[in-house]
């Protein structure tokens, strides 16, 4: 099969000549095996069939919870902190159940806006620091997102549903594993 037919085992691009890295995302390639003869049909297809996806994904869940426990933890406290001045102050314990609802949307709020700020201006988390991984553009033009691109690829975490939507598309519409398909609309990637 001729070197044109092939494609990186990471990110599902074609690869070019016998080159010894990725051009599209800098894994390496070796003319014995990191490259595969057939493009993936899907991150879906590669997260199912290749245990580096798996092992990428099941760092980026962890790296996750890391993060929201960080959030909703401090979160936490000063809800609660609050929640007892009030109910010492007003004794009304009904109007606890609205500031819960209110709670809930001003923590996903909030959660966006710390993985926003660390990963433009530090290109990543507590949690994706601890697992060694970090945020990209794709195609290596910075290290980093800027502020706004950090912003769209993580206004999913508002709310888990639109989360695992936005997880679940971009691996069925990309040939590789590391984008959500908001990733996919800014240009950046976790690697």
């Amino acid at each position: 099969m001729s070197a044109e037919s092939r494609f990186c085992a990471k990110c599902g691009k074609p690869l070019s000549g016998e080159p010894a890295f990725c051009p599209s995302c800098g894994a390496p390639v070796s003319s014995a095996g990191p490259a595969q003869t057939q493009a993936p049909l899907s991150g879906i297809d590669a997260v199912i069939k290749e245990s580096a996806a798996q092992n990428y994904w099941v760092r980026r869940l962890a790296a996750f919870v890391i993060d929201a426990a960080i959030v909703y933890v401090a979160l936490g406290i000063l809800a609660l902190l609050f929640a007892i001045s009030f109910l010492l102050a007003s004794g009304l314990a009904a109007f606890g159940v609205v500031l819960a609802g209110v709670f809930s949307f001003v923590a996903g709020v909030i959660l966006v806006l710390y993985f926003t700020f660390a990963e433009a201006y530090a290109g990543a988390t507590v949690g994706k620091r601890v697992f060694g991984l970090k945020v990209v553009v794709a195609g290596g033009a910075r290290s980093h997102p800027p502020f706004v691109d950090a912003l769209l690829r993580n206004i999913s975490k508002i709310y888990w549903l639109l989360l695992l939507l936005d997880v679940i598309v971009g691996l069925a519409v990309s040939k590789g594993y590391t984008q959500k398909y908001s990733d996919k609309i800014v240009g950046t990637e976790v690697v």
